[in-house]
């Protein structure tokens, strides 16, 4: 059993205790935010979400491990809370990047191993997009194929560039790190770029702010799936005290960004 799963089996016990003893513990008053609207997806049959990081040279390391976080991290009971038992625990998310080649890639220092290439990774469900400075034409076949059968594709930072050059983001709103919001509104003119706003929702593509902000959006996409509750708990246990997921406050289109 990995230490992960002790942790988890620990933290759900504990939430037990809290919730019989029915006092006595920390409670989050969550009817008492305002909250956007969250569309619910649905969970594959087999109970596996695949979940796939495209990556190249200079990912940003926080854009990768911010929402792999997250999405390892939720774990929740067949038979909810109170914990029953280590066999009803349930990590749902399948965690793999996907690369041109297997060929180790330098991100801030570290180095990262791809898990697959394109042409031989799973079908995803959700696309984490980190900023990153390589693009190729295998690359861009992928994404643009498997964005379309994807639940959610979504970017962090400047990892928007990416959906913004292959035309993902043609005609929406979008949002990146505040400080390449003028560059990228006057490279991609066909995409409304968005300030003050942790996280910008479309359809199907979805974009974060800089760095931390892939967090918020990665939650908010827990939630999609599997409800407020599994949502705060993989907070809780992340010790994530933001609240932005639940209210990324959508701000209008950055005017001097959109007129330049």
């Amino acid at each position: 059993m990995t230490d992960r799963l002790l942790m988890g089996i620990a933290f759900f016990a504990l939430c037990g205790a809290i919730a019989t003893a029915g006092h006595g513990g920390h409670h989050r008053d969550q009817t008492a935010q305002a909250t956007t609207p969250v569309r619910s997806l649905k969970v594959p049959a087999n109970g596996v979400i695949n979940v796939a990081f495209v990556i190249s040279k200079d990912t940003e390391p926080i854009d990768l491990a911010g929402p792999w976080e997250v999405f390892q991290d939720v774990m929740f009971t067949k038979k909810g809370t109170p914990w029953h038992g280590e066999d009803d625990m349930i990590m749902p998310f399948n965690l793999y990047t996907v690369s041109d080649s297997l060929e180790p890639l330098s991100a801030g220092g570290l180095i990262l191993v791809p898990s697959y290439t394109f042409e031989t990774a799973p079908k995803p469900q959700v696309i984490v997009i980190p900023a990153q400075g390589g693009r190729s034409a295998a690359q861009k076949a992928w994404l643009v194929a498997n964005a379309k059968t994807a639940d959610v594709t979504m970017s962090v930072c400047t990892g928007a560039s990416m959906l913004a050059a292959y035309g993902l983001l043609d005609h929406q709103k979008a949002t990146t790190h505040h400080m390449a919001l003028k560059e990228m509104q006057a490279k991609y003119p066909s995409v409304q770029f968005v300030s003050d706003a942790r996280y910008v929702e479309n359809e199907k593509i979805a974009t974060a702010g800089g760095l931390t902000s892939g967090i918020d959006l990665a939650l908010h996409i827990v939630e999609r799936y599997y409800g407020r509750e599994n949502a705060q708990n993989t907070a809780d246990y992340l010790e994530y005290h933001g609240d932005l997921w639940k209210q990324p406050h959508l701000g209008e289109v950055h005017e001097e960004a959109a007129n330049k």
